[in-house]
């Protein structure tokens, strides 16, 4: 049972956590040190969909996006070849089955982030955010939606701090899984 289970944990990586935290930027660099397929889910989603994930959280409001988020969630790990990192949408762990589906897969990490360093990569994105936009006070907010999601993130197998991470705390959970 114990190799089964390894040779399972060993399929994917998922990144999960709050927008902006950086699943994207640590999920890239892993793939390139490791030489590993990398997928955003994001990205993925609004190529499968051939619309931009703003213009599908627009025409389908945010429930029917994170449909369409499982089902491509889904597509990811049934075709993902061993070992894939995919980096997450912030809310696709708090969706359906989502973090269940993740867990079987593969192994998920949560990258936690204080509101303050959210906020911060804010500045700097480039990149839209449907849920972030037209917010009044976006620390408020965060720091609510943080809350809200809290129980799914926490669910995760590994849990790295913001401040603490670097591809040798990712090396240390690929070489012990």
């Amino acid at each position: 049972m114990e190799e089964n289970s390894k040779s399972q944990i060993l399929k994917n990586i998922f990144l999960i956590g709050m927008p902006a935290v950086g699943k994207t930027y640590w999920g890239e660099k892993i793939a390139a040190a490791y030489k590993f397929p990398f997928f955003d889910l994001d990205v993925f989603i609004a190529e499968q969909e051939k619309a931009s994930v703003s213009a599908l959280f627009a025409t389908y409001g945010e429930k029917g996006f994170r449909e369409r988020e499982e089902k491509q969630l889904k597509k990811i790990i049934k075709t993902a070849v061993p070992i894939t990192i995919i980096a997450c949408g912030g809310g696709t762990p708090c969706f359906g089955d989502n973090m269940k589906l993740m867990k079987d897969a593969g192994t998920v990490i949560y990258l936690h982030a204080d509101t303050a360093l959210l906020l911060k990569h804010l500045e700097t994105a480039t990149e839209a955010r449907p849920l972030l936009n037209n917010r009044g006070d976006l620390g408020t907010y965060l720091n609510d939606l943080l809350e809200k999601r809290r129980h799914f993130y926490e669910q995760a197998h590994h849990i790295l701090q913001m401040g603490d991470i670097s591809l040798t705390n990712f090396a240390k959970i690929i070489d012990h899984e």
